[in-house]
């Protein structure tokens, strides 16, 4: 029989600082940025990236906006926006409510202190990952307790997520998870 934690993983919101690593795609170095996102179920992200640049990334089920800083004052900053998703770490996190155990999206394989998910065609195909690896702080594998996600993505990108200061079921209104484009912002409509 399936524990509670294991049925009930993904918290219906939550906000958690990141360290991410992954490789660049032009020189294939190392890269790592920082900053802070929010989910709330189902499809709502904010991601809001503080290093090497400033990035604001907004997503809902409808609508994603890709908001990036002017490098210098007189520039005007760029939103890019998206109808709809497309694949997104909001449909990672929405597939994720189904639990840690085994079901229609992927399989999954518990260790000690992780957990190895392996993603069918069907949720690859909605959140463009292969698998991934979610590692924890100890034997429990509650949502707050994990430290680390690493994502292993269709296109053969590796991302590694380290976790801080995880809060669960936070507040957001419905606003929180829009973007109101700054008046003078060059748009990008994809």
């Amino acid at each position: 029989m399936a524990s509670t934690q294991v049925l009930a993983f993904l918290p219906n919101s939550f906000k958690t600082e990141y360290i991410q690593e992954f490789k660049s795609k032009v020189d294939k170095g190392n890269r790592k940025a920082t900053g802070i996102f929010e989910y709330k179920y189902p499809s709502n992200l904010r991601l809001d990236q503080s290093q090497p640049e400033k990035l604001l990334y907004v997503s809902n089920s409808k609508t994603t906006w890709i908001y990036r800083a002017p490098f210098f004052e007189d520039e005007a900053p760029e939103v890019t926006i998206h109808k709809g998703q497309e694949t997104s770490l909001s449909n990672f996190f929405d597939i994720l409510k189904a639990g840690l155990k085994t079901n229609a999206h992927y399989v999954v394989k518990l260790d000690k202190s992780m957990a190895k998910i392996t993603f069918n065609k069907n949720a690859i195909r909605k959140t463009g990952v292969k698998s991934a690896q979610l590692v924890f702080d100890g034997k429990d594998k509650n949502f707050d307790k994990m430290k680390q996600i690493v994502i292993q993505y269709e296109d053969g990108r590796d991302v590694k997520l380290d976790l801080k200061n995880t809060k669960t079921n936070v507040n957001f209104s419905k606003k929180y998870f829009e973007f109101e484009v700054p008046k003078n912002a060059k748009i990008v409509r994809q």
